[in-house]
């Protein structure tokens, strides 16, 4: 199609469109590998289901996969095994000296010992109840002081999903039988508190609603909980089964809009020194497809299952409720078991913290989130979010004073693709996301991505970087940052400012041409305008890049022109061409990246890519 009708217009519609867009649940930046540091590594062989593992070292990791295992040392990669197993790996822990493996060949799981330089040399055992049959069954587990807590479905048909304990002093516990599909996304120790006898089991999930009103949400979502302590009831009530189990359901919306989010995806935890300030960041989907992260702490969860009364009780037993963990709970009276055998559900819900709503609605898709602490200045503390998208990329988003700021969408893969699973080192600031083939590390505290300029780095408000005097790198006592507001003032009261270099080309244009101008929209956060002879002209956004089409070239359009960009107050040049005529010529100086093609002296057209433009534009010209 020819510039003048079908690309002017194509353009023109998606300039309109990027005009109404919420920069603040946008990206400011995209980065790739081009502009952040990534080591990746490839998994021989597909798999289905990846689990991940801190390794012995930093820098390291286990993976476990399809028949395999690998020891995975980023910093060493002529270091790196593999082992090969005789199941799929579904659950990986530390042990001491050893980790703790348990995988499934589609019909028995196992679980065994293995020692960590041999990687899946062990002997094994019979699992079920244990690890899932199915890897395509997500069971979350937690694995303390030998004693394996885990979520798997007992039947290899499903539906006997529940949280159960092996191994110990202590002996097996199991959860009764559910009433309807459960499927658990997390899980954790809500502790350690000052009475180590009181600490609990939290596990996060999501059931399938019994209730069956044609307005009712297909999903509920619940948080649980259960005594570490717990020993079971007696011969008679709750022999072999919690006894302090209860269940309390998540909100998570606003009410005042109507909206709500009953999906709950994914789980991470902060743990904070007191276990009542550790938060849990939940992820959390709606009929709608839209995503929202909701922030509970562990203090508002433990408040609900100790004070809220029980749903369906009205004959409370004196000392029953709240419960208590006890040393023994096979001593209870007979009275107190029946009680919490039967009634196992709040009536409070669970709400986010200090009586909020999301703390971020996105219309992106995520499927994983992960939360980190960073260290500020002086004792600041920030918190970063990692949410993976369905495509396969990050985001990067910083929790400010319970406010949303997407600092960066990071492309680990140059294709889309669908990332299985994510693991964090808060010690070296890395984050692994894990593909069916491919893992691959991500440096948090990669920064030149953000420009090469002082205020560039500061208006990222990325907490991890900072600028140094000369650039943009991992932030430390000396760095220049300001997470807060992201003020490029920073800069000058710092005086670590570099001098901006702006480019400058210049172009000989024949008379009558059509030419355009591409200037590179670095942060999606900022306004692009184009500037010559006191005369300032939009751009059209394309590809990343700010346009500014000549329809036709003419002597009054010869002179200097600049793309200015703005975003919180700072104002600055990316580049800046100088046009001048050129008389009758049968070729044309190609400019810095797109080719100008010459038909006829009335008529040229100027080539660049808009593959990713076509399907629009096709539906246009039909």
């Amino acid at each position: 199609m020819r510039l003048s009708l079908w690309t002017v217009l194509l353009l023109s519609i998606l300039f309109n469109a990027a005009k109404g867009t919420n920069y603040h649940h946008n990206p400011r930046v995209t980065l790739t590998e081009k502009d952040v540091s990534f080591r990746r590594h490839r998994l021989s062989g597909e798999h289905n289901r990846t689990e991940l593992l801190q390794g012995p070292k930093d820098y390291s990791i286990y993976v476990g996969g399809h028949r395999k295992m690998f020891l995975i040392d980023f910093q060493a990669p002529s270091q790196s095994k593999e082992g090969v197993c005789e199941y799929d790996i579904t659950i990986l822990h530390k042990d001491e000296e050893d980790l703790f493996v348990c995988g499934t060949n589609g019909i028995h799981p196992v679980c065994c010992h293995t020692p960590k330089e041999t990687l899946c040399s062990c002997k094994t055992y019979s699992a079920e109840g244990s690890a899932p049959f199915s890897v395509n069954e997500r069971a979350p587990s937690l694995y303390i002081e030998k004693e394996l807590y885990s979520t798997a479905n007992l039947y290899a048909q499903g539906d006997g999903a529940g949280i159960r304990r092996h191994g110990g002093t202590r002996g097996r516990i199991w959860s009764g039988a559910n009433k309807t599909e459960q499927i658990y996304v997390g899980m954790t120790l809500s502790g350690p508190r000052a009475d180590r006898l009181q600490d609990r089991i939290y596990t996060f999930l999501v059931e399938r609603n019994l209730d069956q009103h044609p307005e009712a949400d297909l999903w509920v979502s619940r948080v649980t909980q259960v005594c570490k302590a717990d020993r079971g009831g007696t011969k008679a009530i709750l022999q072999n089964q919690w006894t302090s189990l209860l269940s309390a359901q998540l909100f998570c919306g606003l009410p005042e809009r109507k909206l709500g989010f009953k999906h709950l995806l994914d789980v991470s935890i902060l743990h904070a020194d007191s276990w009542r300030d550790s938060r849990v960041y939940a992820l959390f989907t709606n009929g709608w497809g839209m995503s929202a992260v909701c922030i509970y702490t562990m203090g508002d969860i433990d408040d609900v299952f100790t004070k809220s009364s029980l749903k369906g009780n009205r004959k409370p037993v004196p000392n029953s409720h709240p419960i208590k963990c006890v040393e023994d709970s096979r001593k209870l009276p007979q009275e107190v078991l029946r009680q919490r055998k039967d009634y196992q559900e709040t009536n409070d819900w669970v709400r986010p913290v200090n009586g909020s709503g999301p703390f971020m609605v996105s219309h992106h898709h995520y499927r994983h989130i992960r939360a980190d602490r960073v260290s500020g200045k002086g004792l600041r503390q920030h918190t970063v979010l990692l949410l993976s998208l369905e495509r396969g990329a990050v985001h990067k988003v910083l929790e400010q004073n319970g406010q949303a700021f997407i600092i960066a969408e990071l492309h680990p893969f140059s294709h889309r693709t669908h990332i299985q699973n994510m693991l964090l080192q808060p010690s070296t600031k890395r984050l692994y996301v894990s593909t069916s083939s491919e893992v691959v590390e991500l440096d948090l505290r990669s920064c030149q991505g953000y420009g090469q300029q002082c205020e560039d780095c500061v208006l990222a408000r990325d907490p991890y970087c900072g600028w140094d005097g000369s650039q943009c790198t991992a932030a430390s006592g000396h760095t220049i940052q300001d997470v807060e507001h992201g003020s490029y003032l920073m800069c000058k009261e710092g005086g670590k400012t570099a001098k901006n270099v702006v480019p400058h080309e210049v172009h000989r244009v024949p008379l009558s041409a059509r030419f355009f101008l591409q200037c590179p929209m670095l942060s999606s956060h900022a306004q692009y305008r184009w500037h010559h002879q006191e005369q300032q002209r939009e751009c059209l956004p394309a590809e990343g890049q700010c346009l500014l089409l000549i329809e036709k070239m003419s002597p009054e359009l010869e002179g200097n022109y600049s793309c200015v960009a703005s975003e919180r107050d700072y104002v600055w040049t990316l580049i800046q061409y100088e046009l001048q005529t050129e008389i009758d010529t049968g070729q044309l100086v190609p400019s810095s990246q797109h080719e100008l093609k010459t038909e006829s002296k009335s008529e040229q057209l100027v080539s660049f890519s808009i593959a990713p433009l076509l399907p629009l534009l096709l539906t246009l010209i039909n």
